[in-house]
């Protein structure tokens, strides 16, 4: 069996990210679930400088909340026993943050590195992507940022996923390319616990 016990699902919204982690769990027991949302303007984070308009002071908010989220997701995978899934993760803040946030989110790679998680043989890194040839499975529910930006954002996915250093990562399509709608469930888990 392998050693993995730290899982970061990352992807588009409405992929099954949900059903992933619940087919994680009752395959491979108890792990704690961290969902990484949009991140918050939290006032901890103000800067001090004074000559910034309101928009910059929003995006060095929303910075501050996120690089410390990365600082402390970095520090849990380092610790050996612990035993978490990631719903999203560092990669969404490589793409969101380009897109709509305003500031460059390629600063996660550099604490990656400097966490050393390229040295952690127990971390799974997944992206899930589908196949906008034939998909026919997306629902907008109007929680997405701009669903007229999916195929970028999913470009923009597989470019930070390829950037990452995490050693064993993979990239599960989603999509049942005969039908268009989702491909099984446990199909998708086998392949993404596979190794």
């Amino acid at each position: 069996m392998s050693c993995t016990n730290k899982y970061l699902i990352e992807g588009l919204d409405r992929l099954g990210k949900d059903t992933l982690i619940s087919g994680i769990q009752h395959k491979r027991g108890y792990h704690q679930v961290i969902h990484f949302s949009k991140p918050e303007i939290v006032e901890f984070y103000k800067p001090v400088r004074t000559d910034l308009d309101a928009i910059a002071v929003k995006r060095e908010m929303l910075y501050g909340y996120q690089r410390a989220s990365f600082i402390n997701l970095f520090n849990m995978l380092t610790a050996h026993h612990a035993k978490f899934i990631c719903n999203r993760a560092h990669l969404g803040e490589a793409v969101y943050s380009n897109l709509y946030r305003g500031y460059d989110g390629n600063y996660v790679f550099e604490l990656e590195a400097s966490a050393g998680v390229h040295d952690n043989p127990c971390t799974r890194l997944i992206l899930l992507t589908e196949d906008f040839a034939v998909s026919k499975h997306f629902v907008d529910d109007g929680e997405s940022f701009d669903i007229t930006k999916r195929e970028q954002e999913q470009e923009m996915f597989i470019a930070a996923f390829e950037k990452s250093m995490i050693r064993d990562k993979r990239i599960v399509c989603v999509t049942d390319r005969g039908t268009g709608g989702f491909r099984r469930k446990d199909d998708i888990l086998a392949e993404v616990l596979d190794g």
